[in-house]
């Protein structure tokens, strides 16, 4: 593949998805972090029984506690802004089964930004073709209103009642 495919193929892996969130950047982006187990959908967790996190620090852990003690890593965070940006590695594969190496998963950036009618919200998942077979399944999956729109309104409804 010349380099030149490669940056289309880029260009076209990658899911986008924006909300405006009733807190400040400061306050949704602190929600996001500390409060994911409140807000989450429950259809997109490993368990029914399990707790989710996030360390929010450089290589942090994303990871749900299941209630067999396991905990499970499904994503790494690479870079943290605070109250503007978090950029975490997705380890969670088309087949839903853990990626071990970040590298190998895609990355999902979260921009927070304040406007007047509340916290702007921007996410770009991308690097879809890491995941290797079923990537474009996965990319319209995430693309669909059951996939990243789905999960930002669930956030936006948390935050509503918080």
């Amino acid at each position: 593949m010349t380099s030149g495919e490669t940056g289309v193929l880029e260009q076209f892996s990658l899911c986008k998805a924006e909300i405006v969130l009733p807190a400040s950047a400061q306050s949704a982006y602190a929600f996001f972090l500390e409060s994911i187990d409140v807000w989450w959908p429950a259809e997109y967790r490993f368990s029914s029984e399990g707790v989710l996190g996030i360390e929010p620090l450089i290589g942090g852990s994303c990871f749900e506690d299941v209630e067999d003690g396991r905990r499970l890593q499904w994503g790494t965070i690479q870079e943290l802004e605070e109250g503007a940006k978090i950029v975490l590695a997705w380890q969670i594969s088309p087949k839903r089964l853990l990626i071990e190496d970040p590298r190998k998963a895609g990355i999902v950036t979260l921009q927070f930004s304040d406007t007047e009618h509340g916290a702007q919200l921007q996410l770009v998942h991308s690097h879809f073709e890491r995941y290797g077979e079923g990537w474009r399944e996965y990319l319209r999956a995430m693309n669909s209103s059951a996939g990243w729109t789905y999960c930002l309104s669930a956030l936006k409804t948390a935050i509503g009642k918080f």
